[in-house]
């Protein structure tokens, strides 16, 4: 019999250049170096190469204090990790401005490290930074460590309710630098070493607890609108993008059971993406703010649309929302498109006290001016995320209040949040707050000052939380988990596989390992699902196991093809 113990020995010697190679440069993970594994989708930067050495190039541009850069997985395989087994992170990256491209009045280049946590959507789609760092001259190379504070994992789960990490981003900082838009700074980043705590456990997989069935779903819609900045005789007509959140349960066919309605708004050179809801992956952090809160029983079940609050033809296909006029045209589309079609689509209950508006920055300002200003007899429930006001606030109250038509119309939920640090807003924020506070038509008013936010997603996120646990008490109905059924032969493969970004296998797949996501095989040297065809089972051989990435054959027998995984001897599917 051929001896697989004595020959492995041997063997791996052999082999140790094609399995064991290290790259010269990439991402160090508890003594395990990979080549970076970008996170494309996540990133906003150009001129992405990955380079022979491993090393990966970008250009990212200033863009208002919103500089791009690149995002990263962690871990190869995309799976997370626990940011409270770490310490500090190395960062070893060459850096440059592209010529022509800078500002010659700006500071030298700044950077900021930033996290991506589990229910990340990328680098501006849920993020806490964990340092700004300045170098020393426009041009050269950085090693730097961040140091990672004792209480970050604490502060990821305020944010996401779990402290595991799905990557990492490396931002141009260009907020207050002196740069100009367009600015361009040319990245190369060699290495990046996550420093685990002496003692630290071994990192675990994500698990945030919830099944299939407590969990919503997200589907796009194109709705019909026109250019409300121009007269409706000569307005261009056309469909526009935009995502909506179902809750959990939601059936379409069942028109007795109906959910009240959410719009939520961008910012200024924003667009309905910038909230990061998504059909894809696990969908974005707010609908996971939704899924767990619904689930529980904490927050009312309600049904949210995410669109473009930019009325003009200038909104472009997915496009940045940097039209003022467009801004402030918004109450057609709001009253006359978006709000009939959604009640015209889905079950959708009547009435204003049914009815949500909330945004961030200029959809903040969107939210009293237009909102509450000219929408009242259709909406009673609002928030501002660091809202860009254009008045004062007794100001605003008295144009609301001079409107007969909106006599005896309350305003049933109103919520606002701001950085103390948020140097665009802040300095009207606490005069609004105390402003509303006293305005009799505010039926129950929440605030909250996010110490040392900015004018960015942290404080926004927090104050999206906030608000959906004020709205729709009466909607609040704790979920219970279903049985999920297991896949048949015509079925499909477990939707928790699909939603980690994996396809289902074809027809005939071998099953290689089984966990909670459900059963797994191998093909083209990548994970799939089983469960849409036909399966049959690898019990490997000899005792050995059957390889669950590894697709190199090195010999064959009678048991079939044998390949090498964890320095061990395994049998290809």
């Amino acid at each position: 019999m051929f001896n697989l113990s004595f020959t492995l020995s041997i063997f791996l010697l052999a082999v140790s250049f094609v399995t064991c190679a290290t790259p010269q440069y990439g991402l160090t993970l508890r003594n395990n170096k990979e080549k970076f594994t970008i996170f494309r989708d996540g990133s906003v930067a150009t001129n992405i190469v990955e380079n022979s050495d491993g090393s990966v190039s970008w250009v990212a541009s200033a863009a208002g204090g919103a500089g791009g850069g690149l995002a990263f997985y962690v871990k190869s395989n995309k799976e997370e990790i626990n940011i409270a087994n770490y310490e500090s992170v190395d960062l070893e990256l060459d850096y440059s401005p592209v010529n022509g491209k800078w500002n010659g009045q700006a500071q030298n280049p700044s950077f900021v490290f930033r996290i991506l946590p589990w229910d990340s959507t990328g680098m501006f789609g849920g993020f806490e930074d964990v340092e700004y760092f300045n170098t020393r001259s426009k041009s050269g190379s950085l090693t730097y460590t961040v140091k990672i504070p004792s209480n970050f994992s604490k502060q990821i789960i305020a944010s996401s309710d779990f402290d595991s990490v799905l990557g990492f981003a490396i931002k141009f900082n260009d907020y207050q630098r002196g740069n100009s838009d367009g600015d361009q700074l040319k990245v190369t980043l060699k290495n990046v070493k996550f420093n685990a705590k002496s003692g630290a456990a071994e990192d675990k997989p994500f698990d945030d607890g919830l099944t299939d069935s407590q969990r919503g779903t997200v589907v796009e819609i194109n709705y019909p609108t026109r250019d409300y900045t121009v007269d409706q005789s000569r307005a261009q007509k056309y469909n526009k993008h935009g995502w909506v959140y179902l809750p959990a349960g939601y059936d379409a066919d069942d028109k007795n059971t109906q959910y009240p309605l959410f719009v939520l708004l961008h910012g200024f050179g924003q667009n309905e993406n910038t909230w990061g809801l998504s059909n894809k992956g696990r969908g974005g952090k707010i609908k996971g703010f939704m899924d767990r809160g619904m689930a529980s029983g904490d927050v009312g079940r309600f049904i949210l649309v995410c669109v473009t609050g930019v009325a003009s033809r200038n909104w472009g296909p997915n496009g940045a929302g940097n039209d003022v006029n467009g801004f402030n045209a918004f109450k057609g589309e709001l009253r006359d498109d978006i709000i009939p079609y959604m009640r015209s689509k889905f079950n959708i209950k009547s009435g204003r006290d049914n009815v949500a508006l909330a945004g961030l920055s200029m959809g903040g300002g969107q939210t009293f001016n237009i909102g509450i200003a000219e929408c009242l007899d259709l909406i009673s429930n609002f928030a501002g995320f660091s809202g860009a006001m254009f008045s004062g606030a007794d100001e605003f109250k008295r144009n609301v209040d001079n409107k007969r038509e909106f006599n005896g119309l309350k305003i049933h939920n109103l919520y606002m949040t701001c950085g103390d640090k948020d140097d665009l807003v802040y300095s009207s924020f606490p005069g609004y707050v105390r402003s509303m506070k006293s305005w009799s038509r505010v039926e129950n008013f929440k605030d909250y000052t996010y110490p040392g936010g900015t004018h960015d997603f942290p404080v926004w996120y927090k104050g999206f939380n906030d608000f959906i646990h004020m709205i729709f008490p009466e909607m609040r109905e704790k979920i219970e988990p279903k049985e999920q059924p297991q896949p048949t032969l015509e079925g499909t493969c477990s939707s928790k596989i699909l939603a980690q970004g994996y396809p289902c296998c074809s027809d005939n797949c071998t099953v290689v390992y089984t966990d909670d996501d459900g059963t797994w095989g191998v093909e083209n040297g990548q994970w799939c699902g089983c469960g849409g065809g036909k399966q049959k089972t690898c019990t490997g051989a000899q005792g050995y196991p059957c390889c669950k990435t590894a697709t190199q054959v090195y010999f064959s027998d009678n048991d079939g093809d044998w390949s090498v995984e964890n320095n061990n001897w395994c049998l290809i599917p």
